[in-house]
């Protein structure tokens, strides 16, 4: 038996959040619900009254809106604190988007995987709103290239977490959409299996109600591969023009020259490399990082140094500085993966 809290944030719920209230007191009496206005304000009060009045729902107030992810985080400190008989939090969203029948799917699919997050993935097909549908594509593409994970759609707000997640993935950072986003990456990271329960792709009114903020969101959810392009640009210009000077010095095109060449310089360049990627982007260590980074470094130095002096040979071309920008660019994709997954992992 599990015994599920539906969790609700909402920032400015109009009357499509009473409708999706009533449906499931409809069915469903007794199902607790947690509700977290994000910083509505006093004009929205009389939907919350209605909510609490009306159908039996706690409500948590944010003065001021902080984000979905914190009235998620919100949720999350409340379950632990003042929920002891609460098994799994399902979160679902305030427009209606998830069904009563969907969210009791999810919540089945979590009582034979305890072990796991499992989320409500719905089909992308024509029916859509193509900011919904791109965001998804690029969501999912990203997180599958960079983490590994594979899932089919990575922005759903329906989830149903177990309890024992909680302390967890209340330290985890981001307050706005992006928190959804690293919620996975944090699963992915403590090891735990993720479970995909298909539902219906409900939009209303194209979608318009959500404070989905393109710009702005979208940098928060990707900022850190865009930290990392950033960080690798930087450190492959040094990389390359070091090496382009320590060729100029050396006046040679043979193997040993470079191999000493791509030593000196990823030498060099890596050392930034580790400090910005430690500090800025991944923003963690370990004991034994820096030995894992300089491991993958010298098998980079290896497989360029092969790959440039192959290609050389059996192209016949003198200019080995073009040759190793694109070789490196290669190298570019697995490097994140193995620093992503291996080496700046939380144990």
């Amino acid at each position: 038996m599990v015994n599920p809290l539906i969790v609700i944030p909402t920032l400015e719920p109009d009357q499509k959040l009473i409708k999706l209230l009533a449906d499931i007191r409809e069915v469903d009496q007794d199902l607790s619900i947690l509700m977290i206005d994000d910083g509505s304000g006093d004009k929205y009060q009389n939907i919350f009254d209605q909510a609490e009045e009306n159908f039996n729902v706690q409500v948590i107030h944010h003065p001021k809106n902080r984000g979905k992810g914190a009235a998620l985080k919100t949720a999350m400190a409340a379950i632990l604190v003042d929920y002891p008989e609460i098994d799994v939090m399902v979160t679902i969203d305030s427009d209606g988007q998830h069904s009563y029948s969907d969210m009791m799917k999810t919540v089945e699919l979590a009582k034979h995987h305890p072990d796991g997050l499992v989320l409500g993935t719905r089909q992308f097909d024509r029916n859509v709103p193509l900011r919904s549908k791109f965001g998804n594509l690029v969501t999912r593409m990203i997180m599958r290239i960079t983490t590994g994970i594979q899932v089919s759609d990575t922005q759903t707000g329906l989830r149903v977490i177990p309890r024992e997640f909680l302390p967890q993935l209340v330290e985890v950072s981001g307050d706005r959409f992006e928190y959804e986003t690293n919620m996975l990456i944090e699963t992915r990271k403590q090891g735990w299996p993720i479970y995909a329960q298909p539902i219906q792709t409900i939009y209303i009114e194209d979608n318009a109600s959500s404070h989905f903020r393109i710009i702005k969101d979208s940098i928060a959810i990707y900022g850190v591969v865009f930290k990392y392009i950033l960080s690798s640009i930087s450190s492959f210009l040094i990389d390359v023009l070091l090496y382009a000077v320590f060729i100029h010095l050396l006046n040679q095109l043979n193997l040993s020259a470079i191999f000493i060449a791509s030593i000196l310089s990823r030498l060099i360049s890596s050392l930034f490399n580790y400090y910005i990627n430690q500090k800025f982007v991944f923003q963690k260590s370990s004991s034994y990082a820096l030995l894992k980074y300089y491991s993958l470094v010298i098998l980079q130095i290896s497989l360029s140094s092969l790959l440039v002096f192959a290609i050389h040979q059996i192209l016949k071309l003198d200019e080995v500085v073009g040759v190793k920008i694109l070789v490196d660019t290669f190298l570019f994709l697995l490097s994140y993966f193995v620093q992503k997954t291996l080496i700046f992992k939380e144990k």
